[in-house]
């Protein structure tokens, strides 16, 4: 066969295996709110307990005593998968932790009172990283969106 032949073989190089302890690229993460901010919760979290709290309990839904312990479970069922789905997306949690804080943020919110204007409200607040006035919430993410 001639060199110009195009049936002709060309000899394929191997490469050498990559060896076990060669670290391979991190696949590209995609840009999730507040992707910067290390606090216990994620700051959805925060307001998904906050919201879902005064929603249930600073209305008027709460007019017979026996709605009550129905509020309270519906409390629960509805902010543990909201919170569970936040933390292992967007707070990056393992498994055992997300579980954890979205136990923790539907018992608050499963409490038969309202724990927005209470000392369990400025605790979800603070360990949200959520400030205390709705403007400074706005502001505060204006200047990361812009940051990144």
């Amino acid at each position: 066969m001639s060199s110009g032949d195009p049936s002709s073989s060309v000899p394929v190089d191997v490469l050498p295996p990559v060896p076990r302890e060669a670290e391979l690229p991190a696949p590209p993460r995609e840009k999730v709110p507040f992707e910067g901010l290390n606090t216990f919760y994620h700051p959805a979290s925060g307001v998904v307990i906050l919201a879902l709290d005064w929603l249930l309990f600073t209305s008027d839904l709460m007019t017979d005593f026996l709605a009550l312990p129905v509020m309270c479970v519906l409390g629960f069922l509805a902010t543990f998968p909201l919170v569970l789905l936040i933390q292992r997306s967007w707070g990056r949690n393992s498994w055992p932790g997300a579980i954890g804080k979205a136990l923790l943020g539907a018992f608050m919110v499963g409490l038969p009172f309202p724990v927005t204007g209470t000392l369990l409200g400025a605790a979800i607040l603070a360990l949200s990283g959520l400030p205390h006035h709705p403007v400074d919430a706005v502001k505060k993410a204006i200047t990361r969106s812009t940051a990144n």
